[in-house]
């Protein structure tokens, strides 16, 4: 079942648990429109659909038997699934959390409490925290500074909007790159640090890796612009 939430700014969550099978997704949509029929006409919602894979098909029968129908502007189209975030962006439609107030350039912090599987991908306007392990192959891109409260093995890139004060933390440094503004840093698995918990930022155009707490501090084994 479908659940709808209150967010700030008067602004609506439509959660689409993964479980749900897709033959019932436009049916429960319908039942949202029945129950919420008189708040729905010109409410912004975000449609949350987690790491759920969203087909061309799918997606315009959400257009078609829900946002049109229903009246409701959608802020946002939310999936980690990187394959249908393509799918979303080619249609002009947005894929990341929308700012917290309106015309504010950065939205608040993203958090997560899960893990993110091999192509799965999360792109926040802000700062990131995963409360779980990003695997090889899952990418997570934020503006802001970038926080893995488990193991790190995939891609990160925090300040991906050029901000090289930006920093990655991770409790478990085992990803072979790490990407900063427009810095590269490129890891050494054979490192004392690597396995361990670590703070990656830039600092004089250099990426350095400390541990977390900070203990010692070590240079990058190579380092390159972007």
């Amino acid at each position: 079942m479908i659940k709808l939430k209150g967010m700030s700014d008067s602004m609506l969550r439509c959660v689409v648990p993964e479980e749900l099978p897709s033959s019932e997704i436009t049916a429960s949509f319908g039942s949202i429109m029945e129950k919420g029929g008189v708040i729905l006409p010109g409410a912004k919602v975000v449609l949350d659909f987690g790491a759920r894979v969203l087909s061309e098909k799918t997606i315009c029968s959400i257009l078609s038997e829900f946002v049109w129908p229903s009246g409701v502007s959608v802020a946002a189209w939310i999936t980690y699934d990187a394959s249908s975030q393509e799918i979303l962006k080619r249609a002009g439609l947005v894929t990341s959390e929308p700012t917290s107030e309106p015309g504010a350039g950065i939205s608040s912090a993203l958090v997560l409490h899960r893990s993110l599987r091999s192509g799965q991908r999360v792109e926040h306007r802000g700062d990131v925290i995963i409360a779980g392990h990003v695997n090889d192959g899952a990418e997570v891109l934020a503006s802001g500074n970038i926080t893995i409260l488990g193991r790190l093995n995939g891609l990160v890139h925090a300040g991906y909007e050029g901000d090289e004060n930006t920093t990655v933390v991770s409790r478990s440094m085992e990803a072979l790159q790490v990407r900063i503004g427009g810095k590269i840093g490129s890891l050494d698995r054979d490192a004392e640090w690597w396995g361990k918990h670590v703070i990656v930022s830039v600092r004089d155009g250099v990426v350095l890796i400390e541990y977390w707490p900070t203990i010692k501090g070590e240079l990058v084994v190579k380092e390159e612009s972007a």
